[in-house]
């Protein structure tokens, strides 16, 4: 007898964040949170918000569903970090995707920054994953994306992974940048050791920087870039943009590079309050 397929009980997470300007200072004008999304808020110096994202699921299966909204009025200042590192679990064979999504409208002279823990991917694991951000010419817009391949503590190879992550920037309504990471394959240790791909690295991580002064920071970058725990990283500026990319063994080799990198990239400010450990 064949009892089929059992269906399992997935994850649904929706959260939303509109920040208004109030004299110098950017406070909440509107919050939602549902299903398995949460937002804190924790105390900061300075006139910016910060918050930080929850998945009280406690991870990332095969089958969620998780939609997130911000929008940052006019000279706001807003900072969005990660409780934690996500988790992308490992999906049955005939399993679906996890899909994530996110929408970011950042206003005139907004700044918007994006600074997750990393994503760690589970062997068998497969996500959809797609961040939108519409910003007017004078926004600032700052993007991290961690990808930490395989449980490296535990001594985890990946065999196959089934992940499209694309991040789209548009700047008054002209596209800016698409990139698009396509991880396909039923090999995936063998495709991550080719030279071209991460030269043997577990862990990958994109750094973009979107604003009328991107540009003018390539050389205090390459500068920190020279520097021991940056060896595997590269920059390049173009179109008001800066990209950073690097490889490293595995998270914690990345958050080294990265923290000595992103002061030139945030003029100094705090790390988020989640990283000061």
């Amino acid at each position: 007898m064949n009892a089929g397929i059992i269906p399992l009980q997935r994850a649904r997470g929706q959260f939303g964040l509109e920040v208004r300007a109030d004299g110098a200072r950017t406070r909440m004008a509107d919050l939602v949170q549902a299903g398995c999304c949460r937002l804190l808020f924790p105390r900061v110096q300075g006139n910016g918000l910060e918050a930080a994202t929850v998945n009280i699921s406690g991870g990332i299966a095969a089958g969620d569903r998780i939609n997130g909204r911000l929008a940052c009025g006019p000279g706001t200042d807003l900072l969005v970090t990660s409780q934690a590192a996500e988790r992308i679990y490992r999906a049955r064979p005939e399993d679906g995707p996890a899909d994530m999504t996110v929408s970011c409208h950042v206003s005139a002279g907004a700044r918007l920054e994006w600074l997750p823990h990393g994503t760690i991917f589970f062997d068998g694991s497969r996500l959809r994953r797609h961040m939108v951000v519409d910003m007017a010419q004078s926004a600032t817009f700052l993007f991290l994306e961690s990808r930490i391949f395989g449980r490296l503590g535990a001594g985890e190879q990946l065999a196959s992974l089934h992940v499209r992550d694309r991040l789209t920037i548009r700047r008054e309504g002209e596209l800016l940048l698409e990139d698009m990471l396509r991880l396909e394959s039923t090999d995936v240790t063998a495709l991550l050791a080719q030279p071209v791909v991460a030269a043997g690295q577990g862990a990958v991580a994109t750094l973009v920087l979107a604003s009328p002064q991107a540009m003018d920071l390539l050389a205090p970058v390459r500068e920190r870039l020279a520097a021991p725990q940056c060896a595997g990283f590269a920059a390049s500026a173009w179109n008001g943009m800066l990209v950073v990319r690097g490889v490293g063994k595995g998270g914690w080799a990345l958050e080294g590079a990265l923290r000595h990198i992103l002061p030139v990239l945030r003029a100094g400010r705090p790390m988020p309050s989640t990283w000061r450990s």
